[in-house]
């Protein structure tokens, strides 16, 4: 038996999207490239001296005359400005490769650049000479560096030296590090509080002792505080909250990173489509610099559908509506319901889910949002089947773009069917989340870390139970090159519940595993503890891990070998004694600009009579 899980989401609106070379909606883009009028093909010659590869790719990526050999040019005019654009551009490339000395010869039809001109007439597939001969390398020579910040006044990165800039007497004159300095020492005076910082340079080449002496003047201009921010482009939004929501504290000294959480902010409110946090041009005579904000709107409302499809567990179709902008502060309603396990005709059967959740962004600082939810729902899954309702008010902080923490109140009043059998449940809780998340993409993510700290204490009136379940989440990540062709990703899980006995915990608060987010190759939720009766309940304790090498062989696709384990035990203190479950399997990627699609085959090592010999599961994003 198989089992085979397809998510088809389709909550945002797009232009136009293509899938594997098909066109699927929206315009479609025109394929062929700009009509050229008297199309002038060439051949080249391309020659780099000497044996250094990495100068001689440089070369290729910047010369046109190379990138574009394929494509005419247009006329005798549009060779000859592609060609002639090759000197600078290859100038360049050799100036990044610590090359000064270089010398660039372009001939075409046998005959030097500059004695040729527009109203010539030249061949088809006209013979284009490139020589280059990049000389030898240069290394830095005298290095000087004026005003360099006084660090010992600030908890920052130090750049105490021309060494800490990377301009190592002796070491290969890169223009790249120069460029690099340059921006470095303006970024640490902006942190200093001096927004209008600029360097001047002088470079000088000594061609006879091939060296390069640099020499940086930093002005830092006038040390500036935020003044008044001023907010453009509003129509139902209101301006000044607008400006509130930014954060900027007008009167403290300047801070890009200030501005940066400001564009953040905004950006998360969802209502605006576009966000412009940029500085005045000039620091006013009152040492204050004005902050100007320009946005445009959405749409403030917003409808969208999904659908899922697993040969186990049926269909499942949903639906949602938003209104992104209820009175002007960015206040969010969000209507949705769906229902799932349609795998047959009996409405009993199916599980469903309606909610409806209001949002109020800003409540008390900037970073701090209110949300109020009310859900009712009927769940069935292999080992337990729970109806419940359930209303629920709290608060979101943002303590920094990686780093946010969740509180509210629950009540919940349940009845829930399982292998313990009927029970009813009315209880409330403090759930409460600790996420960090530092993933340099959410989708595909290549380094950082992921963890979240949950800790749900509860009281259930009817049998005055207290008990207090907590989860424990990392995922982190390793790319062993730069372009993160090979990463290994990792992940683990460890879960307890304690208080009460087994029986006395809410079957929808004890921990099961199995499914795609978990151990692959098992059915969804359905690793917990085998009973003399033959049936399966969750558990008081969880561990679980994941293991990933995730291999780029081309720019669209990639394999993913991977290994998954976990163990639910009957204790509150997880045992790995317990009864372990592994999942194997192999994932394929194609790689989109929507992010990967992912299809992942597994094998559960140890299947339960309830398991499929293996599973499907296609999704968009990595596993986790």
């Amino acid at each position: 038996m198989a089992a085979f899980l397809l998510c088809l989401p389709m909550s945002q609106p797009a232009d136009a999207f293509s899938l594997f070379g098909y066109h699927l909606w929206g315009e479609k883009e025109d394929d062929l490239s700009d009509q050229v009028i008297e199309p002038q093909t060439y051949t080249l010659d391309l020659t780099v001296k000497g044996e250094d590869g990495d100068v001689e790719d440089s070369v290729k990526s910047a010369s046109a005359l190379y990138r574009d050999r394929e494509k005419p040019a247009s006329g005798t005019a549009g060779l000859l400005a592609r060609a002639r654009g090759d000197y600078a551009r290859i100038l360049t490339a050799l100036y990044s490769q610590a090359r000064y000395g270089g010398v660039i010869t372009i001939s075409v039809n046998g005959r030097p650049l500059d004695a040729l001109g527009a109203g010539d007439t030249l061949p088809a597939d006209v013979p284009v000479a490139l020589t280059v001969d990049p000389g030898p390398a240069y290394v830095f020579g005298a290095v000087r560096i004026s005003n360099l910040p006084d660090y010992n006044t600030r908890e920052t990165r130090r750049l105490d030296t021309p060494e800490d800039l990377g301009l190592v007497n002796g070491q290969p004159a890169r223009s790249g590090i120069i460029l690099k300095s340059e921006g470095s020492l303006i970024s640490a005076w902006r942190e200093f509080g001096y927004p209008k910082t600029s360097v001047t340079r002088e470079i000088v080449a000594d061609h006879a002792n091939r060296t390069v002496d640099v020499d940086l003047n930093v002005d830092t201009g006038p040390y500036a505080s935020f003044g008044a921010v001023t907010v453009e482009g509003t129509k139902r939004m209101d301006a000044g909250y607008v400006g509130y929501m930014t954060g900027v504290p007008v009167g403290e000294e300047y801070d890009p990173d200030v501005l940066k959480r400001a564009r953040e902010r905004l950006r998360r409110l969802e209502v605006f489509r576009s966000v412009t946090v940029s500085e005045a041009e000039a620091v006013g005579a009152d040492g204050l610099l004005p902050i100007g904000v320009h946005v445009a709107e959405r749409k403030r409302r917003l409808i969208g559908a999904e659908a899922k499809y697993s040969t186990i567990d049926g269909a499942e179709v949903g639906a949602y509506w938003v209104h992104r902008n209820l009175f002007g502060h960015a206040e969010r309603l969000r209507i949705e319901g769906n229902v799932s396990g349609v795998n047959s005709t009996e409405y009993e059967d199916f599980s469903y889910l309606f909610a409806t959740t209001f949002t109020r962004p800003g409540v008390f600082t900037p970073d701090t949002d209110l949300t109020a939810r009310v859900e009712a729902k009927r769940e069935e899954v292999d080992t337990y089947e729970e109806k419940s309702i359930s209303g629920r008010i709290g608060l979101t902080h943002r303590f920094t773009e990686d780093l946010k923490l969740s509180s509210a109140v629950l009540v919940e009043r349940s009845r829930i069917d399982d292998a313990l059998g009927v029970n009813q449940y009315l209880l409330a809780a403090l759930p409460t989340d600790l996420d960090y998340d530092s993933r340099d993409n959410k989708l595909d993510a290549h380094e950082g870390i992921h963890a979240q700290l949950e800790a749900e204490p509860f009281y259930e009136f009817y049998d005055s139970t207290i008990a207090l379940r907590g989860r424990a989440d990392l995922a982190t990540y390793y790319a062993f090159d730069r372009d993160g062709r090979f990463v290994i990703a990792a992940r683990a899980a460890v879960g307890s519940v304690a208080g009460p006995s087994l029986s006395a915990i809410p079957a929808s608060r004890r921990f099961l595993a199995g499914g795609g987010g978990s151990i692959r190759g098992y059915s969804y939720q359905t690793v917990g503890i085998d009973l003399p009766n033959g049936k399966t309940t969750g558990g008081k304790s969880l561990i679980e891990g994941s293991l990933e090498l995730r291999a780029r062989v081309t720019d669209s696709i990639g394999l993913v070998p991977f290994v998954d384990v976990g163990t639910v035990g009957a204790n509150a203190i997880p045992d790995f004694g317990d009864d372990i479950k592994i999942g194997v399997g192999l994932g394929l990627r194609y790689y989109t600009s929507l992010g990967p699609i992912r299809l992942d085959v597994a094998m559960p090592l140890d299947p339960g009579p309830d398991d499929s010999d293996f599973a499907f599961y296609v999704g968009i994003g990595q596993a986790f």
